[in-house]
């Protein structure tokens, strides 16, 4: 049987050390294979995640959350249906969150959540809210900056099981945060987000998404 000189296998071991080391510090390529970016260009579109990691300036990417629309409508139903008013504590859920990396740190972060709002159909009309929120249509409503680098989507569903009031008293609300974002590309992966969860809520009149960002008045 052969066997290396000493010499020969410590210089193996030390290469070998070496390439598992490196391949353990290559993030680069263990991100860009995650299949949750997938998911999530799914759920909030591939060209509108391609172009927000782009006007982060960074390549690498992490991305969190859970960005399955069946599984967060799953989480949305069975809380409607054991709301109760006045109850205003609402859990959110993070559909996606992408955090684009630039060399040793976080260029940007795009973040798209959905929760039931705090805010009922009713209070829209308020002086206050009337100033930054927009009707779409019937059931849908839009602030277009909710705060930094933020837009905000609340629509009417009305949930088969749940109490009566939850139409217009518990809307869904749907955030997208991202500042590095322009309104324009925040808006697309918005509704893109919503269609996808709202496609699998079985709301008894679904909410219509438009694809354009509405106008301003």
């Amino acid at each position: 049987m052969f066997v290396l000189p000493k010499t020969n296998r410590l210089i193996l071991v030390a290469t070998l050390a070496i390439g598992v080391f490196l391949s353990g510090c290559s993030g680069d390529e263990e991100r860009a294979e995650s299949p949750k970016l997938g998911q999530c260009e799914t759920l909030l579109g591939d060209e509108n995640v391609e172009a927000a990691v782009k006007t982060t300036g960074g390549s690498d990417v992490e991305v969190g959350g859970t960005p399955q629309a069946d599984v967060l409508a799953e989480r949305l139903v069975r809380e409607a249906k054991q709301w109760e008013e006045p109850d205003l504590q609402h859990t959110s859920y993070t559909g996606c969150r992408v955090d684009a990396f630039e060399g040793d740190g976080i260029g940007g972060t795009v973040d798209a959540s959905v929760r039931w709002s705090a805010l009922s159909l009713g209070m829209m009309d308020s002086p206050k809210n009337s100033r930054t929120w927009r009707q779409v249509n019937e059931s849908v409503y839009v602030e277009t900056e909710s705060g930094p680098g933020r837009s905000r989507l609340i629509a009417k569903c009305a949930v088969p099981g749940a109490i009566d009031s939850q139409p217009s008293d518990l809307p869904l609300q749907f955030d997208v945060t991202g500042v590095t974002l322009g309104t324009e590309l925040r808006w697309e992966l918005l509704s893109a987000f919503a269609r996808s969860v709202v496609e699998e809520m079985d709301c008894e009149k679904p909410p219509v998404i438009p694809s354009a960002l509405p106008e301003a008045e």
